[in-house]
């Protein structure tokens, strides 16, 4: 297997890296310690942030994990920081537990992968920070859990960031009126319609 060439397949040709994102969500908040669950092979975030683990049940992603030199070499070639890189592939469904320390992550990374907000929660650190999407209603799902305060959007326009934390309260607002919960977001896995959104959101755990 060729780790270049088949991350620049997923990743770069389709322009889907989003290596600055994690190279600015790093160095605004100094994250050192990552979990990634439902990653795939985007290992990006190890290009900025030191410790990365990385969680997937899919076949195709334990493959790609058992190439340990060649991913190391890759991502050597592509760091930001000093230090030698740390990164660790658990291969199953985030939702059944890990062997993983409790309160010892800086950053949870939710993109397109269901319900890590709720299913993880227990790895991040007090004041550590939940990267999510809309996906599967994840960001939803932790706007409404008072253990985690939103405090930033995230907007995109190609490879490029911007954090906001202003106007906040504009965000998750339901179109129409409609009444959501945290259980039914839970329930039927589906985003609702909301007034303004934007390309992902920061939450703090505060609880």
């Amino acid at each position: 297997m060729n780790v270049p060439e088949l991350y620049q397949h997923h990743y770069i040709d389709k322009q889907f890296e989003r290596a600055a994102l994690f190279e600015k969500i790093q160095k605004n908040f100094g994250i050192k310690k990552a979990l990634y669950p439902g990653s795939f092979v985007h290992v990006t975030p190890s290009f900025y942030i030191p410790h990365v683990v990385y969680v997937d049940s899919d076949k195709n992603a334990k493959k790609f994990f058992t190439h340990l030199e060649e991913i190391t070499h890759f991502i050597e070639s592509r760091k930001i920081y000093p230090e030698a890189p740390i990164f660790q592939f658990i291969g199953q469904d985030y939702s059944k537990p890990l062997d993983l320390e409790e309160n010892s992550f800086d950053l949870i990374v939710s993109q397109w992968a269901g319900p890590i907000s709720q299913s993880c929660k227990h790895y991040l650190k007090l004041g550590g920070f939940l990267l999510a999407n809309n996906s599967h209603a994840d960001a939803g799902m932790a706007f409404l859990d008072p253990d985690y305060a939103l405090v930033a959007v995230v907007n995109a326009k190609k490879e490029k960031y911007t954090f906001s934390n202003e106007n906040l309260d504009a965000y998750f607002i339901p179109k129409k009126g409609k009444s959501v919960t945290l259980a039914q977001l839970l329930e039927s896995g589906k985003g609702v319609g909301y007034t303004k959104t934007a390309n992902c959101y920061l939450f703090k755990k505060i609880k």
